[in-house]
């Protein structure tokens, strides 16, 4: 009776996955023609070769597939809740397949702050299954789980009972929950594709495929895990990073995304573009809700404040434009400050009023959001300045340019601390300022350099090889990395300890 009813619940379980399985591949499935079509014929070969050979029915069934009418694609907020939903009664089923098993084994996890759970493991629960029921428990997100066991982390793909049997004998607690940090990465680039990189562990964690052409421009909202990515298939698209799907594709016709920002809790991407144009997008509703039109040059850098209704963009026409989003016509532009040369990059730091640009000639300014005055003017790159990262509170900023360098300021001073060679064109960057790590793209490869020591720590090979690479004392890599022009990271963003999720969420 005992088995036939673990039996029960296991095929349930195994009904549950599929559901949430073949929900998450409908909703991966791309909409652009391209891959449309490569997807399609991906699905006839599964579906006829080996399995399928010469049966009729799987050919009819693929080709119906193709040529019949599609459904409209859910919003990322329907997408999400039905996969959450999906996913929760997984584990739910999971776990009465735990508390049913004969062989399972009631152990306790503690946190240092006190706090405890105690429950039944079955004998394959996994590293990765038993933090699920924690975060569930706990309100932490799985990503900033770390179990261990008698002092050792559990590995995600490991069965507890066969790897720590002895251990999960001893008296309670037997396992340790921490709450830690873990540096992840999301890129983007010309071979049409995303991908999350785990730093950690110095590999590509998920690749994102659905753009029909070059991936631009790339925005993360981490707290909720959402991303926006902008291509010159003139398409801006929404993912779910928890589950590794796009949610939403927002047509933008002429308007490919250059560069690109992103508040998701405000459901308001904002982007800049060749056509000279910045505009502003409702993520849930998939339209154009505002178009700012006073730049005469490619807009090459936005910046977004949604709580004060603000934003920066720099343009081609060696201009950055303060916009109050609120306002229409004539009176959105704010301000306007003449930086003189190209204006390749900026960074705002909008609690201070303090916004820094990066130029094509190589000059960085250094500008009062208030007054719109110029600071200073930071000079030292001999060619483009194609990102910069600001840090009013420590009076630092962080520069990446053309010439292959990476400068360390020191705002007060209008000085260069140090120089970081990093041996290829800097495409793009993103700082982590409270561990002093940066992480650098190029058309080569992906470094990882930290910023207190001046030492690269890891390099990256790019979108073609997803391995970490060896590198030398001087942080050059000891083997050529390369990736070639048709896989240039075009832009990345990491996450820090700012992104965190509070315990409520």
């Amino acid at each position: 009776m005992e088995r036939s009813q673990s039996n029960q619940h296991l095929g349930e379980l195994e009904k549950l996955e599929k559901s949430y399985s073949d929900l998450a591949q409908k909703l991966h499935k791309p909409t652009n023609v391209k891959y449309t079509l490569m997807w399609e014929f991906g699905t006839i070969l599964q579906n006829c070769l080996p399995q399928g050979l010469g049966s009729e029915a799987s050919w009819f069934d693929a080709l119906r597939s193709l040529f019949g009418k599609k459904e409209s694609k859910r919003c990322s907020a329907t997408a999400r809740k039905e996969l959450g939903h999906l996913r929760r009664q997984a584990n739910k089923q999971r776990w009465i397949c735990w508390e049913s098993d004969a062989a399972g084994i009631e152990v306790e996890v503690a946190m240092l702050s006190g706090r405890s759970w105690r429950f039944i493991i079955g004998d394959t629960a996994k590293g990765s299954e038993v933090k699920e029921r924690l975060a569930e428990l706990s309100g932490i997100h799985f990503t900033e789980l770390s179990l261990l066991c008698d002092g050792v982390q559990v590995q995600d793909s490991e069965v507890l009972l066969a790897s720590y049997a002895v251990s999960l004998q001893k008296p309670w607690p037997q396992l340790q929950l921490l709450r830690i940090f873990r540096p992840f990465a999301l890129s983007c680039s010309t071979d049409c594709t995303l991908k999350m990189w785990d730093l950690e562990k110095g590999t590509c964690a998920t690749t994102l495929r659905g753009h029909g052409d070059g991936v631009m421009s790339v925005a993360v909202d981490w707290k909720s895990r959402y991303a926006v990515s902008g291509s010159h298939d003139c398409t801006l698209r929404v993912w779910d990073l928890d589950h590794g799907i796009c949610v939403q594709a927002i047509p933008v016709a002429e308007h490919a995304a250059f560069c690109i920002e992103f508040d998701h809790g405000a459901h308001r991407i904002l982007t800049g573009s060749w056509d000279k144009n910045v505009k502003l997008w409702d993520s849930e509703l998939a339209v154009c809700v505002a178009t700012f039109t006073s730049h005469t040059g490619i807009v090459k850098t936005v910046r977004l404040h949604w709580p004060s209704r603000r934003a920066i963009s720099g343009s081609s026409d060696g201009t950055l434009k303060l916009w109050n989003l609120e306002a229409v016509d004539d009176g959105a532009c704010v301000m306007t400050f003449e930086h003189g040369e190209e204006v390749w990059s900026a960074d705002v730091d909008w609690g201070s009023s303090r916004v820094l640009s990066g130029a094509m000639d190589g000059s960085i300014g250094y500008w009062n959001l208030q007054t719109g005055l110029r600071l200073a003017t930071l000079s030292g790159h001999r060619d483009a300045v194609s990102c910069v990262a600001l840090r009013c509170s420590e009076g630092k900023a962080l520069s990446g340019a053309w010439d292959r360098t990476i400068r360390l300021w020191d705002l007060q001073d209008a000085v260069c601390h140090a120089v970081l060679q990093n041996g290829y064109a800097v495409t793009t960057m993103s700082v982590d300022w409270v561990h002093h790590v940066a992480l650098v793209g190029s058309q080569e490869a992906m470094k990882v350099w930290n910023i207190d020591t001046l030492i690269c720590e890891q390099v990256l090979g790019g979108h073609l090889d997803d391995g970490p690479k060896a590198y030398s004392s001087s942080g050059n890599p000891s083997t050529p990395v390369s990736v070639g022009h048709n896989e240039a990271v075009s832009c990345l963003v990491m996450n820090s300890p700012d992104n965190f999720c509070s315990e409520a969420d």
